[in-house]
């Protein structure tokens, strides 16, 4: 008998996918007679009905632009570091390994992940039902729901990789997340995290110069230097394997030359620094003994 995919925290035990739920139509008067609701398009949602317009941030467009920019060359480099970093981790998974893709949003990379490892069954999770809507809509071969990173609705160690992508800067405490994660993930199973190098290229002249530093986005709690995430990422009970980031060229002269400055100053002093937009971390469950594969 395969093992429940869906957990109950609260009551402490597992969902019944097919007797658990009731209609999203109903879902806001039998929200404590239910675990979840069924969207009519056919996807679970587990956030309370209180929280679903608050949450739905692509109710009105992608804010984040990866459904028109994703051949653009920053995006197009999260795709293949993510692609590389998942590869690595399943290459000594000898079954079909389970993945999950936590804060996928749309899932289009989500569905990248699907295409590099066919033998895996993959879940993607996102706070908003548009974003969920549309990935269900156009990548049906992926399990998509809609919950919350910090309360997510899966059965304890089921997950032999977990995907956090861009997703550590737009929560307040990436510490409970990380925990949250290792209660889902398998022992020794993987954890991926890509996030904003707080001192990249541009925030390295801004603090030469004497200027507060800048995030990347509006929507980021913050950002962290790659010390900052080694230590979270350690203190959470992982042993960091990977550290990588891949170069994209400067525009200007001046931009060449102060990255190149900076580069050479970085390696001279051994800093752990990185002057790229946005840094990747392959880690690894080392607090209980990984099971052997079958």
């Amino acid at each position: 008998m395969s093992k429940p995919k869906y957990f109950d925290y609260t009551k402490n035990q597992p969902i019944n996918i097919e007797q658990d739920g009731c209609d999203l139509a109903e879902w806001g008067r039998l929200y404590e007679d239910f675990r979840f609701a069924r969207h009519p398009k056919g996807f679970n949602i587990f956030l309370p009905p209180d929280k679903l317009d608050a949450s739905d941030e692509y109710s009105e467009s992608d804010p984040y632009t990866l459904e028109s920019d994703i051949e653009s060359d920053f995006h197009r480099r999260r795709v293949e570091l993510t692609l590389d970093l998942v590869t690595e981790a399943v290459s000594s998974i000898k079954d079909s390994p389970q993945i999950l893709d936590l804060g996928c949003g749309q899932g289009h990379i989500t569905e990248r992940i699907r295409q590099a490892v066919n033998a895996a069954q993959i879940s993607g999770l996102d706070y908003s039902v548009s974003a969920v809507e549309y990935a269900h809509k156009n990548f049906p071969q992926i399990d998509f729901a809609v919950g919350d990173a910090y309360d997510s609705p899966y059965a304890r160690q089921f997950f032999d990789v977990v995907v956090c992508n861009n997703l550590w800067e737009h929560v307040p405490d990436p510490l409970f997340l990380l925990n949250r994660v290792k209660q889902v993930i398998k022992p020794g199973g993987y954890l991926i995290v890509s996030t904003p190098s707080r001192y990249r290229l541009g925030n390295m002249v801004n603090v030469i110069m004497g200027k507060p530093v800048k995030f990347l986005s509006k929507f980021h709690v913050t950002e962290y230097t790659v010390g900052q995430v080694e230590e979270q990422l350690t203190y959470g009970g992982f042993k960091v394997k990977r550290i990588i980031s891949r170069p994209i060229s400067a525009r200007s002269i001046k931009g060449k030359v102060a990255k190149w400055v900076l580069s050479q100053l970085i390696s001279m002093v051994g800093s752990h620094h990185q002057i790229e937009a946005t840094v990747f971390y392959l880690a690894q469950e080392s607090t209980r003994t990984a099971e052997p594969s079958s």
